[in-house]
């Protein structure tokens, strides 16, 4: 009896693990869930906090005193009078090099502003993917929204094609009338079918920014219908300045430079060593050495590298300033765009579809009555489905530069 119960249990397990089960298991996801699983789940955002990990790696030995090796030197000096062992003469020294100018302080210093950079392209590479989510989740809401509408038109059609066929019955209208009603209701079940296949390419998009199996079937739970004002224009342009993740990228990096720059110049100063031996030569005293030696430097070895560096550290403070005004210029236009389409959104919502609605009520009851033709309820009929497909729209493009906002913010959706 244990034991069919022990294989029972291992049945169930592996049914539970098969993907038909994952499948079946509905994956609830509100849009902070969502960002929440962004950390530990975004392939490249994993792949990123790998070569912060590599650049860090680099701090292994950076502060080491010795720039090389000590070196060993021995010999041997046998006489040729062919004398026996006892008169043949020997050395030996040992010597080192000293960094004693800073380099290697300097050196360390550098890795951590390598690692601060590699921090604020990962933190790019973070806020990136954060925004793929909330474009795939928001289109896949904008996706069921359109489903939706499409029904509604679907039933609106099929009411003017119902009229249509009516009045055929009653003698009072040509076939045109049923054809163009069926074209209408055909060029909707075509939009709903677009609706349906773009939320399953936003859905595996999602699936794919956050790593989820194929098969895994999500349910998503933030609604997007009715979105907040924003602040007002000059916080946004405040935040870029000290949150854009390039903003943050080019700082780290004009930090990086520095610390290249002061490396270089520490490298710069003479290297100095200690040597001490033994020697003795054949039917002398044995004597020992100990000494110092220094670079000579009249040369310096680094004047290329150190001009680079000069160089890129202009080119990037010119590239800080112009990222600065073009970001606000950005974030200007993005506010902008949204106040405008918040508007539109809020005129369509308030009084285009609730007049459209209105029209096709009464072209309708007018046609019933007898007092309006049929081709008013068709264009009134049109009329509605355009406004409603123009509001679907509008909610769409808000949405979208608010993603263009989130970007300048770090990450942070409005």
């Amino acid at each position: 009896m244990g034991c069919r119960s022990a294989w029972a249990a291992i049945v169930t397990s592996v049914c539970w693990l098969s993907p038909g089960a994952a499948a079946a298991q509905v994956l609830r996801l509100s849009l902070p869930d969502a960002l929440a699983r962004v950390p530990q789940r975004a392939p490249e955002v994993v792949l990123a906090d790998s070569t912060v990990l590599e650049v860090q790696a680099r701090r292994a030995g950076a502060g080491i005193l010795l720039p090389t090796n000590p070196r060993l030197s021995l010999d041997v000096r046998p006489p040729f009078s062919g004398a026996g062992l006892g008169e043949v003469g020997y050395s030996a020294m040992l010597d080192a090099t000293f960094d004693l100018g800073g380099a290697p302080s300097a050196r360390l210093r550098e890795v951590e502003r390598d690692v601060e950079l590699a921090r604020a392209q990962r933190n790019i590479v973070y806020v990136g993917a954060r925004l793929r989510v909330v474009a795939a989740y928001l289109g896949v809401q904008m996706a069921e929204l359109r489903m939706a509408e499409a029904r509604t038109s679907i039933e609106l059609a099929r009411r003017v094609l119902d009229v249509a066929e009516k009045r055929i019955d009653a003698g009072a209208a040509s076939d045109f009338e049923q054809v163009s009603a069926q074209l209408e209701l055909s060029k909707i079940e075509v939009a709903e079918q677009a609706a349906l296949r773009e939320r399953d390419e936003q859905l595996m998009a999602l699936r794919e920014v956050l790593d989820v199996a194929a098969e895994q079937a999500l349910e998503l739970s933030t609604a997007i219908e009715s979105p907040g004002a924003l602040p007002v224009l000059s916080r946004y342009v405040k935040e870029a300045q000290r949150n854009h993740p390039e903003l943050i990228a080019s700082q780290a990096r004009l930090r990086s430079l520095q610390a290249s720059r002061e490396r270089l110049e520490r490298e710069t100063f003479p290297r100095l060593g200690l040597y001490a031996g033994v020697d003795a030569a054949p039917k002398s005293p044995a004597f020992g050495v100990l000494g110092v030696t220094g670079e000579l430097p009249f040369a310096q070895r680094n004047q290329g590298p150190r001009a680079v560096v000069a160089r890129a550290t202009q080119s990037e403070h010119t590239r800080h300033e112009l990222q600065e005004r073009r970001i606000a210029r950005e974030v200007t236009a993005a506010w902008t765009a949204h106040e405008r389409r918040r508007a539109e959104l809020d005129v369509l919502t308030r009084s285009a579809l609730p007049a459209a609605q209105r029209a096709f009520e009464l072209a309708e009851a007018g046609w019933r009555a007898g007092r309006f033709e049929w081709l008013r309820v068709a264009l009134a009929a049109r009329d509605l489905v355009q406004v409603r497909a123009q509001r679907v729209e509008a909610l769409s493009a808000l949405w979208t530069q608010r993603i263009v906002l989130a970007w300048a913010r770090g990450g942070e959706v409005p």
